[in-house]
This record gives structure tokens, sequence and C-alpha cells, in this order.
């Protein structure tokens, strides 16, 4: 059986856990004619993998509309008309879905009548994806039901409308179990007591039950977290900083972590990605993205070698990035379909939109978690602000040469082995840069690790922001975690943008607790910081 048809199998067989009340031990459920009527951990772990793929309301009204504008990695020509509060309902439907999976997976992990330890891959591997999960939520929403959420399946009253757990809690609880995981994945096949640990085996999809790769993955995403946290807690976070940065195993080249539909046996990924720009259609390259990577609007004066990868000139011909804030209007579509068979067509659009082969390809580009680049970065902040680990200006330029490097290869190996049905990417990309052009790039006085500290500083800063391109999200963290990514002007209608807002429904389906929350923050509002920020 094929990856991709085990995803869906054990998506159904998921979801079906979420239909009736769950018996005594958990292993029975009330019979919903046509599905399954019981259920094991690697069903429901699959039910987790699955909701890892981004959705088009999150990406269209939230992504589009305020990521790419609030960070200025992008900006928008146009009111598409989307509502943020699509999106955030989106967000919030797919993670307490999965967060029910996880829930039941731990409750058969505790049930478990066997030796403890023969669980502890299996154990890991739940806390490594709940910690994903749910810092991804939090980090968007702030204080979030947690501890008492996910739980309607012991069709306990008192679960149907859980508490709030501050955002802090939240953080302190999941890099612990992160920690827990580093330390107890292994590759061994028995236990110190001599009998075999527990397995996924080939029904697990994400990494195919490659433990170093689940070790990899969980010990990047607690250097990421921890790391988020240092402006406001660096008690918290320097003991996790130091053990990441201890020599445990990290994501390195060619292991970016992610949905890559090439690793689940060609799966196509729904169209949701190109959705979310052709029904959008107004994001357009930004004068701050722009005047990093090139010194004037003319081609030549292009250094980054990842510009004709991202972005496209406008239906002239020529590269015309548009300032954050600017009321000219765009009204075009770029990136719509009719392109596949009249690539030249733009629509004739005015700004420059993103290349239209990068949000078309649903057959090989993946939805990212954590990449290489994004820990070189990390490794040079914390080496160039002696976070963790001792104070190295030399060591720190190493990893963000090295970061950058490692984001040139990323995309230019994704468009060199990207084949869309109708636009081969991989037959029209540019040759990937020479060692000299590289040379020349890395030389650039805006790339180059020169200055101050705190210039250096501020070059970690704009390149990591540039290396999440694909992940607004990403970028949006960095931007209010440290206020120091490249900004050109300020517009008024991003500068508080701090979070987003519940969705309406938790007003009226968890009424109690959605006004004690709400009141303690003083109101449902986007200005409202999360814990994190400053």
């Amino acid at each position: 059986m094929n990856n991709a048809k085990k995803i869906f199998l054990y998506i159904a067989g998921a979801a079906a856990t979420t239909l009736g009340a769950c018996t005594k031990d958990f292993q029975e459920i009330n019979t919903t004619p046509g599905l399954p009527t019981a259920t094991t951990i690697p069903p429901l772990v699959n039910g987790v993998i699955s909701t890892l793929f981004l959705k088009g309301q999150e990406q269209a009204a939230i992504h589009n509309e305020y990521y790419y504008p609030v960070t200025q990695l992008a900006t928008i020509s146009g009111n598409s008309g989307y509502l943020v509060q699509n999106g955030a309902q989106d967000i919030w439907n797919d993670y307490y879905g999965a967060l029910q999976n996880l829930n039941q997976i731990q409750d058969k992990i505790d049930a478990y009548t066997g030796d403890k330890a023969e669980m502890d891959n299996v154990q890991a591997i739940t806390y490594i994806l709940r910690a994903y999960k749910t810092l991804r939520i939090t980090d968007q929403f702030g204080d979030i039901p947690y501890s008492k959420a996910g739980k309607a399946y012991l069709n306990v009253t008192a679960n149907f409308r859980p508490e709030y757990d501050s955002q802090e809690s939240i953080y302190k609880g999941l890099l612990e179990q992160l920690k827990w995981a580093s330390q107890h994945l292994t590759t061994a096949a028995n236990t110190p007591g001599g009998k075999p640990y527990v397995t996924l085996g080939s029904s697990e999809t994400l990494f195919n039950s490659n433990i170093s790769s689940w070790q990899k993955f969980g010990n990047s995403i607690l250097l990421r977290y921890a790391m988020q946290i240092v402006e406001k807690d660096v008690a918290t976070a320097t003991p996790y900083l130091q053990y990441a940065l201890s020599g445990i195993p990290l994501i390195g080249e060619g292991e970016d972590a992610g949905m890559w539909p090439a690793k689940l046996n060609a799966y196509v990924l729904n169209d949701s990605r190109f959705w979310s720009f052709t029904s959008h259609k107004f994001v357009r390259l930004s004068t701050t993205c722009w005047n990093q990577m090139a010194d004037g609007t003319d081609a030549s004066k292009i250094f980054d070698p990842r510009v004709a990868l991202f972005f496209e000139t406008n239906q002239a011909g020529k590269w015309a990035p548009l300032q954050p804030g600017s009321t000219a209007s765009d009204n075009t579509n770029p990136y719509q379909d009719k392109r596949d068979a009249d690539f030249a067509n733009k629509d004739n659009c005015v700004f420059s939109p993103f290349n239209y082969l990068i949000v078309r390809d649903i057959y090989f580009q993946p939805e990212l978690f954590i990449t290489a680049a994004e820990v070189h970065f990390l490794k040079a902040e914390a080496y160039a602000r002696g976070l963790g680990v001792g104070k190295n200006m030399a060591t720190a330029g190493t990893e963000y040469t090295a970061g950058i490097t490692s984001s040139v290869n990323f995309w230019y190996y994704i468009a060199h082995n990207t084949n869309v049905t109708n636009d081969n990417w991989s037959a029209v990309a540019p040759p990937s840069p020479t060692p000299a052009q590289m040379s020349t790039f890395l030389a650039n006085p805006k790339v180059a690790f020169t200055g101050t500290d705190d210039q250096k500083l501020d070059k970690i800063y704009a390149q990591e922001w540039l290396s999440f391109f694909r992940e607004p999200w990403l970028a949006y963290n960095l931007w209010r975690r440290t206020g120091r990514t490249p900004r050109d002007g300020n517009p008024a209608a991003y500068v508080n943008f701090n979070r987003l807002q519940y969705p309406q429904g938790e007003s009226i389906n968890n009424t109690a607790n959605y006004k004690v929350q709400s009141d303690k923050m003083g109101g449902n509002s986007t200005t409202v910081k999360v814990w994190w920020m400053k």
C-alpha cells in the first residue's frame, strides 16, 4: 500500500474516533455506519500527520492578506475581501481535531500494560507532534484552551467547554516534553530490559519511522522554540538552548523537514496553495524585499540569485516592486491557470508578482516545517548574542553564511526538480549560481558579514527573514520577537497586528471561558501581545 493511500485510510480511522463516546478502555467506539469501530495508535498518529498540510483559508485570508504585508516579505496591491476570521477558524478547527487524536494516543500509551520503556519511541514522536502543532497555534493566538481541551471523546460534560491555558505554561510544558523526546528516542532494537521497543513501522508516513529523522526534527524545533521565548524569559530559554547547541543532531543540508509529495509516494497536494493565490490575486513583490535582493530595478542590479525563483517581472517585462502602504492599485490576476497554456499572459499586471511556478506546483514543492537554513540562522543568532553558548562572532559568521547558502541551494533544488503538469519549472529555471557568483553575492555590502556586532545581528535577522519566503508565519514570529526585520516605512494598518483573534465561534460555543479570557486580555484584539513578545 503506498503512503498516499495510507494517509487517507488513517484519516478515516482517526476521524471515526471523534464521532462517538469511548468505552472504558478507549479501544472500542460507538458504531457509526460505514466507519471503523476501533482504532489503534498508528492511524491516530497519521491522523495528526494529515493535519500538517496548510489549509486554503489559512493561506489566503491570513498568509496572503496579513502575514506577508505585516512582515513586508511581500505586499498587496488591493483589498481581496478575505476575512481573517475565516482563516483563524480554519487553523482553530484543524488544531482541536488533531489535539483530540493526540490525547487519545496518550491515553493508549498510559494504558499500556507492558514495560513503559517499550513505548519510548512512540511517546517521543507523540510529544514532538504535540509540540509542533500546539506551539504553532499558540504563537498565533496566545493563550488557548489546552490542558482540558480535545477531550470530548471522553463524553464528560466538563470537557466540552475547556478553560484557557496561559501561553507561558504551554511553552514550558512542551519544551520539557521536547527535551524528554530528544533524550529517549532510540534506534536500539530492545529496551535495557531486553524487550523490543514498540514501533509505528511502515504505517508512519512522515519520516517512515526513521528515528534519526525524528530526533533531528524534534531537536531542531526545540532550538527554534527555546529561541522564541528568549526575549521574554531568558532563564527558561537558556538551559534548552544550551542543550540544543550541545552537539545533539539537528537538521542539516538535504534534511529539510516538511510534507514532501515525492516522499509520500508521489502524493499530490490539494490545490489550496495555488487557490490561495489565484483567488486572492493581490500579492506582489515589496520594495522591502527587493531592496534586500537588488540595488536597483534594472535587472543588472540584482545580486541575490533567489530573485528569479521567488518573483517575476510585470507584464511589461520590468522589475516593479510595490512599496508597503502605497495606495497604488493593481487589480489584475497574474496567478490564473490560463497561464498554463499562455505563460506570458500575466493579466497585464503592473507590479511584480510571485513566480507563477512557485505557487502553481502541487507535485514536488513541500509544505515546510523547519529547514537547514533556519537551523543555521538560529545558531548564528545564538553565537552572535551569546545565548546558550559563548559569544563568538566568527562562528556566528560561519553559520550566517551557511544559512544563506543553504537557502539558495534549497530553492534551486526545488526549481530544478519541479515538473508541474503544464509548466515544467525544471526546464526553464536558471542554473544554480556558480561558486564565483555566490562569492559576489555574499560580498555585497547588504549581505557581507561586516560592520558592528549590532549591524551583523541585523543582517542575520534579514537573511533569516528572507529564507522564510514561503513560511510567512515564521517571518511573522521573527518580526514580533525581535522587531528588527527589514522595514520600508510602517503602514499603520499592520503596526499593532500582534496576534490572531479567537474565532467568533468561541464566544458562542465556549462562552464563559471565552469571556474570562477576553476580559483578562482587555478584549479579543489583534493589538494584544502574545506572552513571548517584549
